[in-house]
């Protein structure tokens, strides 16, 4: 199972190589030392703003959970990897929300069902998101397999 899940990290790795990636401190939804975003709204588009400039510490700063933000929580390389698999798949040139209010989901995760425009693909899909430390809203999760056609 490891072996698939390696093999799926590489394979999405190397597709999505021809997308230069910004690895320079950016400030996405982070305000001064603050991670995260005041609503669960606002870090849905933080960390969409974030995947569209390609700025993988901007999305370091809102990915994560009810502990905090995700580059608190794994090594640098396992954490790359992960926000390069979610900027290639969640890549768009537009994104609409397609509710005006979160689907209540358990544990307080807001889901916001959104559809993503890339090219002339148009996708549906889910971010999920969760209230951090702090009171901060951290994105806790993406339905990444409607979006399979988004990284070519």
């Amino acid at each position: 199972m490891r072996r698939a899940i390696l093999f799926a990290a590489t394979f999405v790795m190397m597709a999505c190589s021809k997308q230069p990636v910004n690895t320079t401190p950016g400030r996405g939804g982070a305000v001064g030392n603050n991670v995260g975003a005041g609503s669960s709204r606002a870090a849905v588009d933080a960390f969409m703003t974030a995947v569209k400039a390609a700025d993988l510490q901007a999305m370091s700063t809102i990915w994560g959970n009810e502990k905090g933000p995700g580059r608190d929580q794994f090594k640098r390389d396992e954490l790359e990897k992960r926000l390069v698999i979610m900027q290639c798949l969640l890549q768009h040139d537009r994104y609409t929300f397609l509710d005006d209010t979160p689907q209540l989901q358990t544990g307080g995760r807001q889901g916001w069902p959104l559809q993503l425009t890339r090219k002339r693909v148009t996708a549906k899909t889910k971010l999920t998101t969760v209230r951090g430390p702090n009171g901060r809203w951290f994105l806790a999760d993406a339905d990444l397999a409607p979006l399979r056609d988004f990284c070519q």
